[in-house]
């Protein structure tokens, strides 16, 4: 396949560009609409837990203190 590619390329890019296009449609995934629906059925809640831990190096208190 490579090789009938390339001499087709050889004579005519611009055909081996189509051929490309063509071809592409069946290794890539096509595109699909989704409905979106915006309206809520339920609220939905979502929890973070942050845990700070202590590493013994002083936090920045400015922007000073960062940008040297």
């Amino acid at each position: 396949m490579q090789e009938l590619f390339d001499k087709v390329a050889e004579k005519n890019p611009q055909k081996a560009l189509e051929l490309l296009l063509k071809l592409s449609e069946f290794a890539l995934p096509k595109l699909r609409a989704i409905e979106v629906n915006n309206e809520l059925e339920e609220d939905k809640h979502t929890s973070l837990d942050i845990n700070i831990i202590s590493t013994g190096v002083p936090l920045a208190s400015s922007e000073a203190d960062i940008v040297m």
